[in-house]
């Protein structure tokens, strides 16, 4: 069973403008930019380690869409932590929270 967590959304605005204005959500977030890829629009990031949670590893990528810009989250259980039966739903409501806070700030 896979752990890895996916979510999109369609937001207004232009592909460049929204992946800036995403990277600045994840800073906000207290996450950390692990890579850039300028031309592809996407960043890879790991979120912070909680006391009740592991970091997880991530990737946005925002390409355009019908409303303006399309942002695909891809979030998974960080590769140097233990996997975890309830991994794949936890991750699932993390992704789900973690969008649901980006799209909030554009």
């Amino acid at each position: 069973m896979s752990s890895e967590a996916r979510q999109s959304a369609e937001v207004p605005g232009s592909p460049q403008d929204v992946a800036a204005r995403v990277e600045q959500a994840l800073l906000a977030e207290k996450c950390t930019i692990t890579q850039r890829f300028p031309e592809a629009l996407a960043v890879n990031f790991t979120t912070r380690k909680t006391m009740l949670s592991w970091e997880l590893e991530g990737q946005i990528v925002v390409s355009p869409g019908a409303a303006g810009s399309r942002i695909d989250l891809v979030l998974n259980t960080h590769h140097n932590r233990p996997v975890a039966l309830m991994d794949g739903a936890k991750n699932a409501k993390s992704a789900k929270k973690l969008m649901e806070k980006i799209t909030a700030s554009l």
